[in-house]
């Protein structure tokens, strides 16, 4: 044993008898230039919970696990996730530049499965600021679509049919532009439904009273020709963006950490809903016009991935130049259905042309699927390293 050794036990021993009178595994780093070398020391008693991370400053980084766990899955705030092998409940983090803190580690057993979490990243207050220039956003959107559906009912009124569809797939692109369907990715709630939902399982379909919005005013238009019946329900959706306009956004989308959970979720909800209700032609009442609501989708994602890209770019470098190259293709697809300038309905577009758009949206939303896990858990993670 060498001096500077003998000289750390004489120092070290007698505090950590002190501190773990019981029986406690302790891992002890022991560095440094200088003639007294000061050691790094934690220990975790055995009957309790090992310490996460033992050294959370610069490289190495040391960690224990409890028996049977087989590897770690450890996240950092500014730097992509690493699955670790654990070694006797032992395991260690070696990188060229690692000065950054641990901030999640997961306990897996052989399968890849959670059995644990010993600490967990909190990337709420970096959403915070995100979710805010959401919401305005999702202000100025609603305003603009008031406006559209202000324009389309002044159409109706004058009888000019063919303007009034204008207008209303103006209004219906700007409000998609907020999320699928029902707004916002369903933030609104029972009323978003009653704005932008379709006909689907309500009692009598599209007879039904509870049937109002977009779809019922373009069954009016489009399949009824019917202008009488579409400035009724045009006055019903006017009441309804007013309803919804008068309530704070701060409601609807909170800033919590259930309300950004939740937001987290839509860039890759958005297309699911779309593939669900717009390429199955499901939410077509007339207007033949489901492509160009899938720009609106490709919009919505791309303008949440630019809000996300600060804190997703970290964990997983390329995920959103990735994802937006995907969205790119989904639009050329599309560009590619149309006829003339013209929309074509989903059920009408030829098979080799419907083919290109589902599987660019399908590839869209493979990478898409892992952002929510990125941002709450590391989930499923099988030992790779």
């Amino acid at each position: 044993m060498s001096a500077s050794e003998l000289e750390t036990e004489y120092y070290l021993l007698p505090a950590l008898r002190r501190d773990y009178a019981q029986p406690a595994l302790c891992v002890v780093a022991v560095g440094g230039d200088e003639p007294v070398v000061t050691p790094v020391e934690n220990c975790a008693p055995l009957s309790g919970t090992p310490d996460a991370m033992l050294r959370t400053v610069g490289t190495p980084l040391f960690g224990l696990a409890p028996d049977r766990v087989t590897s770690v899955s450890v996240r950092f705030m500014t730097a992509p996730a690493r699955t670790l092998r654990v070694r006797h409940n032992f395991y260690e983090i070696v990188g060229s530049s690692l000065a950054i803190r641990p901030c999640d580690v997961e306990w897996l057993d052989a399968s890849g499965n959670v059995v644990g979490t010993a600490a967990g990243c909190d990337y709420v207050p970096a959403e915070f600021g995100p979710l805010s220039t959401y919401r305005s956003y999702v202000g100025r959107e609603l305003s603009m679509v008031q406006a559209d559906v202000s324009a389309m009912a002044a159409a109706i009124s004058a009888g000019k049919l063919a303007a009034a569809e204008s207008d209303w797939l103006t209004a219906h692109l700007v409000w998609l532009d907020i999320g699928q369907d029902d707004g916002a990715y369903g933030a609104f709630g029972d009323l978003g439904g009653e704005i932008d939902g379709t006909a689907a399982g309500l009692v009598g379909g599209t007879a039904s009273p509870e049937f109002t919005g977009f779809h019922k005013i373009e069954l009016d238009l489009w399949t009824d020709g019917n202008l009488t019946a579409a400035a009724a329900d045009t006055a019903t959706l006017q009441q309804l963006l007013e309803t919804l306009a008068a309530i704070p956004l701060s409601t609807e989308l909170p800033a919590t950490d259930a309300g950004v959970a939740s937001w987290v979720l839509r860039p890759h909800e958005i297309l699911e809903d779309a593939v669900r209700d717009t390429l199955t032609g499901d939410d077509d009442y007339g207007s033949g016009t489901g492509l160009a609501s899938i720009t609106a989708d490709v919009a919505a994602v791309s303008r949440l991935l630019g809000l996300l890209s600060p804190v997703l770019d970290p964990l997983a470098p390329g995920l959103v130049a990735g994802a937006n190259g995907q969205l790119s293709a989904v639009l050329a697809a599309v560009d590619q259905t149309e006829v003339n300038g013209a929309w074509v309905a989903v059920d009408d577009v030829p098979s080799a042309a419907r083919e290109r758009v589902d599987a660019a949206v399908g590839a869209a939303l493979e990478t898409l699927a892992p952002i929510p896990d990125l941002l709450t858990s590391t989930g499923n993670a099988a030992p790779s390293s």
